[in-house]
Parts: C-alpha cells; sequence; structure tokens
C-alpha cells in the first residue's frame, strides 16, 4: 500500500506488451498465409507474362508457345501440322512453327460475318 492507503499497484511495460504480443501474433497467423497466397499469384502472373513475351519475340514456336500464343489447344495445332494444313519444322524431336507460318493458318478460314 502506499500513500493514503492506495495501492500501488505498477504495471511493468512488459506486462501491458504480453497482449499486444499475443494479439500481434494471432494477427500474423492469419495474414500470413494470405500475403503468401498473393505472392505466390503474383509471381506466377509475371512468369506467364515472362514467358508470353518470350515467345512473342521468338521467329519460331514449339507447340505449346504456338497454342498459347493463338489461343487453341496444343492437340488442335499438332492436328493442324498432321494434316499440313500448319506448316512447321521438326529438329531434333522438337517440332517447331514459324510464327508467320502460325499466323497464315489462323487468317486463313475467317468466318464470314452474314449481313441482313
Amino acid at each position: 500500500m502506499g500513500l493514503l492507503g492506495v495501492r500501488n499497484d505498477r504495471v511493468t511495460r512488459d506486462s501491458m506488451n504480453e497482449p499486444n504480443n499475443s494479439f500481434a501474433e494471432a494477427l500474423a497467423a492469419i495474414i500470413k498465409p494470405i500475403v503468401k497466397e498473393a505472392l505466390r499469384e503474383a509471381l506466377n502472373l509475371n512468369l506467364r507474362s515472362l514467358t508470353q513475351s518470350t515467345a512473342a519475340e521468338k521467329a519460331f514456336l514449339t507447340i505449346k508457345q504456338a497454342a498459347a500464343t493463338s489461343g487453341l489447344g496444343a492437340s488442335t495445332i499438332r492436328l493442324a501440322v498432321r494434316r499440313r494444313e500448319l506448316r512447321a519444322q521438326k529438329v531434333g524431336r522438337r517440332v517447331l512453327i514459324k510464327k508467320a507460318d502460325l499466323e497464315n493458318f489462323l487468317e486463313a478460314n475467317p468466318i464470314e460475318t452474314l449481313t441482313d
């Protein structure tokens, strides 16, 4: 007891920070997975844009790159190559398609619009 019969409870800074620390730890536990997921998504988007920009700079494309560039499936690209509708070169085990040949293939059969 202190002067005038008042209890002299001094609260130390450490004891005041304990609830704040546990709150901060709980908040960090909640936020950490959210931030990790957001970073993963951002990194994946950056990697996708890098591969697409790399494909845009090349004169020759692989089947996968041609599919990604054209919006078609890889099986559709392979079928067009097999039917000789799309020119391609085989280098070793890899099939390469000229970007210009892919553009010509895509522009070869446009759908005519109907006019009333």
